[in-house]
């Protein structure tokens, strides 16, 4: 894959990775995914950043798979040096079914915040990859489908249990069920995004958005608060304040819970030294 199929850049602690095939509306390709899982898997073990940051080149956040690479003599190879199995089938659900699974999780597992700023059409993987994000921001014309029904497969790459867990499941049913598209306005009156932009504004948004998280928030505060954001719904109340409280202990002895009681009471910039 050209190494400009993504461009990675880090900024003031926050690192961004822009999907960049705009003439194929930055549809993902097998090379390309397994890079932008390995970069993802770069920003959250780097030091130096604290937030992450995912946006598209021109119109498109990004399209999804590449279909034209179904029966095109690309799926037959084994693609080692990514370490992704793609023996395909001619059937396009046996093939999509076998195509590269490992590395989505890593959005969500990772340590630190993840924001997706869908500036265009983000469509079947594409929008799960926005879905896999703490928070989105969507352009006003920004277009999203969950593509799935209409090739005959099921909600993939856990975009049911996406969903529903987002919006509920009679509008996650909706949208899986008729892969209708819908608007970034749309998508802001579902709670599919945090909030909806002019077209021009949404990326100064989505980074200062980014860069005062990475300031003004303790990277383990929102470490600790991620992990239990994304079990919350699937825990216990009794388990769950019980977490709360074992990591408000662990919290009490860090640098960096000092750090933020004498900066609110100096009423200054805090300086977290992070994880």
């Amino acid at each position: 894959m050209p190494e400009n199929h993504l461009i990675y850049s880090v900024d003031r602690r926050v690192a961004t990775i822009r999907f960049n095939r705009p003439d194929k509306l930055n549809a993902l390709t097998p090379e390309m995914l397994s890079d932008f899982f390995k970069l993802v898997a770069h920003a959250s073990a780097d030091t130096d950043v604290r937030v992450i940051l995912l946006t598209g080149t021109g119109r498109a956040f990004s399209a999804g798979l590449d279909l034209s690479l179904i029966g095109s003599g690309q799926s037959d190879e084994v693609v080692t040096d990514h370490g992704i199995d793609t023996q395909w089938a001619d059937d396009i659900g046996p093939a999509l079914k076998r195509f590269y699974s490992v590395g989505w999780h890593g959005l969500i597992t990772s340590r630190k915040p993840t924001i997706a700023a869908i500036n265009g059409s983000a469509f079947g993987w594409g929008f799960l990859l926005a879905l896999h994000c703490d928070i989105r921001f969507a352009a006003r014309s920004a277009l999203c489908n969950a593509t799935f029904a209409r090739l005959g497969v099921p909600g993939e790459k856990n975009a049911a249990w996406l969903l529903t867990r987002l919006i509920g499941p009679a509008r996650a049913a909706d949208l899986l069920y008729t892969a209708r598209r819908f608007d970034g306005v749309e998508a802001e009156r579902l709670g599919v995004v945090n909030a909806v932009l002019d077209d021009d504004a949404l990326m100064a948004h989505a980074l200062e958005y980014a860069r005062d998280l990475a300031v003004n928030s303790a990277p383990r505060s929102l470490a600790a608060m991620k992990a239990q954001i994304w079990t919350a719904i699937d825990d216990y109340y009794d388990s769950a304040f019980a977490e709360s409280d074992r990591e408000q202990d662990i919290a009490d002895k860090t640098e960096d819970f000092r750090e933020g009681v004498k900066s609110l009471i100096e009423k200054r910039t805090p300086d977290f030294r992070g994880i």
